[in-house]
């Protein structure tokens, strides 16, 4: 692979220095949703056009989400009715602060040696949370590993970058992580089946297999996920940063001779 190539793609340069980034470096993790999403498809054609679509989505969400936290004027899309109430709902029953200046910045660890683009900083009932949105089927562990290595990079150097390199500081430690999770769905008003609504493909889930599905109007569906709550022993962001460190260790063996070659290793 072309060094060039690698390091525009998979890192970042921050003060003349070349990092990689965090989602590059959990790509080394294996996936076994998305080798049974890539089983399911008809060919491998159909699934890459499936992942645009719905990284698209994703795009589409974070933007809308954005606009209505700092207050621009927003035109919803009639497709994202759903997620507009699922978002209105969150914000009505969270208290919730953000700013531009917090959201899709850059950061770095300069310890550990990597890079990352967040998708926001905010104060959720007063605590400093990184926030991350997902459109995803499922929420997965590899976010775990995403949001313990972008807290572990804030509260080791705590600025963060723009688009121009210009930096913001922050005046206090990041305390938690969350996963605002949404979706909009459609229930069967004859069985308990509900039609979740994708750019990729609706997917009827639950239910009965010979009902004859009578779809109702598009509602809200969304969660609140804390990665750091103290009443589930699962949760250590301790654990979840050493799982980060061991895959990138990993993916620097992966990728040592091109990582030699740019002097990283």
């Amino acid at each position: 692979m072309n060094i060039d190539y690698f390091k525009k793609t998979s890192g970042y340069m921050i003060d003349g220095m070349w990092y990689p980034r965090v989602t590059s470096i959990i790509q080394t993790k294996s996936k076994p949703a998305l080798y049974y999403f890539y089983a399911k498809a008809a060919s491998y054609k159909e699934a890459e056009e499936k992942k645009k679509k719905a990284a698209a989505e994703g795009t589409e969400v974070h933007e809308l989400f954005e606009k209505l936290v700092v207050g621009k004027p927003v035109k919803v899309p009639p497709k994202f009715i759903g997620i507009k109430q699922a978002f209105d709902e969150f914000l009505q029953q969270y208290n919730f602060f953000t700013k531009g200046d917090w959201l899709e910045r850059r950061i770095r660890h300069p310890l550990h040696r990597y890079a990352g683009t967040f998708d926001m900083l905010a104060e959720i009932n007063g605590t400093l949370s990184i926030l991350d949105i997902k459109t995803s089927a499922s929420v997965y562990d590899d976010y775990r590993l995403q949001t313990a290595a972008y807290v572990y990079a804030l509260n080791e150097e705590p600025w963060v970058l723009d688009e121009k390199g210009n930096k913001t500081l922050l005046h206090k430690d990041v305390e938690k992580r969350y996963i605002l999770w949404v979706n909009q769905i459609r229930k069967c008003q004859k069985c308990t089946a509900k039609l979740r609504l994708r750019s990729m493909g609706d997917k009827a889930e639950k239910g009965s297999a010979t009902c004859e599905h009578k779809w109702g109007n598009i509602e809200a569906e969304w969660e609140l996920i804390d990665f750091d709550d103290p009443k589930d022993k699962e949760n250590h962001i301790e654990k979840d940063f050493q799982g980060f460190v061991h895959c990138k260790g990993l993916w620097e063996w992966d990728n040592r001779k091109i990582l030699e070659g740019i002097g990283y290793l």
